[in-house]
């Protein structure tokens, strides 16, 4: 997804509602009955990055070193899945948080993190407010793609996708075009398109990022074994790109297979839920307790009043606890908020379970307005008229 704009993990804001059928039934409080007991193992921080909050703290009002830190903070909650790294972040940048004016780095990372927290709508004032400040700035405009995109406002986002060719590089540009492309229904024209753009002398992070949006196009198109190649070159450039991760297990049809893939990455929710679905449907040693681990993690979601999540609930309701109602709802409310094909996918997946047709008829209307070619989304489709 574009440079890190989609995909951060978590949620810790009241402001975000409930989904349907969340129980918050968090475990009971542990108490170590050994002093010398390890209760959390903390990432080990650089001297530099405690040199600059000694700094920061010396000198509050240090946007620049706030800016930096708080970079950092968004980076780790991204890769550990841990929404309070964005809390965290947001705290250094609180001195700005709420100015009528805030300063454009500001107004960057706020809408990166309102975005990570789903709220599209702010996300998306801050990038336009942005833009006008700096028409050239590569990030703002990719970020505002994907925010664009996810809220179905197609015209936005190729706008952004647009400006963007005008000063960035040409594989910045493609990438952010290809999918755009492929949801108006030419998906061959531009999977060719981004890949005519790759070559040795991209950058390795432009490449990653552009080699996943190849294999998502290969995926759309129904080429697994295609999308399998190029989510494997991906990890050969980073091991624990967890966006390819997930996808990978996603494509494999091996179950067994597919948890092995994400043995010991836990820790990050899309891949647990896809791990405790995967050795659920493997029979698996592990079952048990991945799937009560997930039950946990979905508790303690509820408890925080966290909506975020709602695509790995579903996922979870349909496929282990067999909830076809409860997978029908939380689809749903997740749809009403994002709608990636991912999504679409899943809602139409539940209402296949559920055998509820009408439940699948906001993506059904979605698609043909779109004019989007999906393979897996037309299978689901079709099946809807023998579940009837």
């Amino acid at each position: 997804m574009a440079w890190g704009a989609v995909g951060l993990a978590g949620a810790l804001t009241a402001a975000a509602y409930f989904a349907p059928d969340r129980v918050a039934e968090a475990a009971a409080t542990y108490v170590p009955r050994d002093t010398a007991a390890v209760v959390a193992t903390v990432p080990t921080r650089d001297a530099r990055e405690l040199s600059e909050r000694k700094a920061l703290a010396s000198a509050p009002d240090s946007l620049e070193l706030a800016v930096e830190l708080a970079r950092t903070e968004i980076a780790r909650a991204r890769e550990l899945s841990d929404p309070r790294h964005l809390g965290r972040a947001q705290a250094l940048l609180a001195r700005w948080w709420t100015q009528p004016s805030s300063p454009a780095d500001v107004l960057l990372l706020r809408a990166t993190i309102q975005q990570s927290l789903h709220q599209f709508a702010a996300a998306r004032r801050d990038l336009d407010q942005l833009i006008a400040l700096r028409p050239a700035d590569s990030q703002a405009h990719l970020t505002r793609a994907v925010v664009a995109t996810v809220t179905a406002d197609y015209a936005a986002a190729r706008e952004s996708c647009t400006a963007l060719a005008t000063f960035a590089a040409p594989v910045i540009a493609a990438t952010c075009m290809a999918p755009l492309t492929a949801l108006a229904g030419d998906v061959d024209g531009a999977y060719r398109a981004l890949a005519a753009t790759l070559d040795s002398r991209t950058p390795v992070a432009l490449r990653a990022w552009g080699i996943t949006t190849l294999a998502e196009l290969a995926i759309q198109r129904g080429d697994d074994v295609l999308a399998q190649t190029h989510l494997r070159a991906v990890l050969a450039i980073d091991p624990d790109d967890a966006y390819a991760l997930a996808a990978l297990a996603d494509i494999t049809v091996d179950p067994a297979a597919a948890s092995a893939l994400l043995a010991g990455r836990e820790s990050v929710d899309n891949l647990l839920v896809r791990r405790a679905i995967a050795e659920h449907r493997a029979h698996g040693p592990d079952a048990a307790t991945l799937v009560a681990d997930m039950r946990e993690r979905i508790a303690a979601a509820a408890t925080r009043g966290d909506s975020i999540h709602q695509r790995e609930e579903a996922m979870f309701a349909l496929a282990v606890e067999l909830d076809a109602p409860r997978a029908v709802r939380l689809a749903r409310a997740n749809w009403d908020v994002q709608k990636e094909l991912t999504d679409a996918r899943l809602l139409v997946d539940a209402a296949v379970f559920a055998r509820d047709p009408v439940a699948a008829a906001p993506v059904i209307e979605w698609a043909r307005r779109t004019g989007v070619r999906d393979a897996r989304l037309e299978r689901s489709i079709a099946r809807l008229g023998g579940a009837s």
